[in-house]
């Protein structure tokens, strides 16, 4: 017996709104821009893909920093959870 799979469309936020908001968000934070945090946070975007969103951002980061410290992403994963985020960056 075979078994057909349909994919199933979800009309949700494209990864290019998403990536852009999380950016304002993470600009504004970084200025202290409370204001425009919170206008960025409450565009309207589902919180739940906007958090993935930034753990996906985070990732990436973490695993840049790696390659231009010279050092196995893995090495770096362990530092950051012995360390802390103080000596990150």
């Amino acid at each position: 017996m075979t078994q057909e799979l349909t994919r199933i469309e979800v009309d949700g936020p494209s990864n290019a709104e998403l990536f852009q908001v999380v950016l304002d968000m993470a600009q504004a934070a970084k200025a202290g821009n409370t204001s425009g945090w919170l206008a960025a946070r409450y565009s309207g975007l589902p919180l739940e893909d906007l958090a993935y969103t930034c753990t996906e951002m985070l990732g990436i980061l973490i695993e840049n920093n790696a390659i231009r410290e010279g050092v196995h992403p893995a090495d770096l994963w362990r530092r950051l959870q012995t360390d802390g985020v103080d000596e990150f960056g």
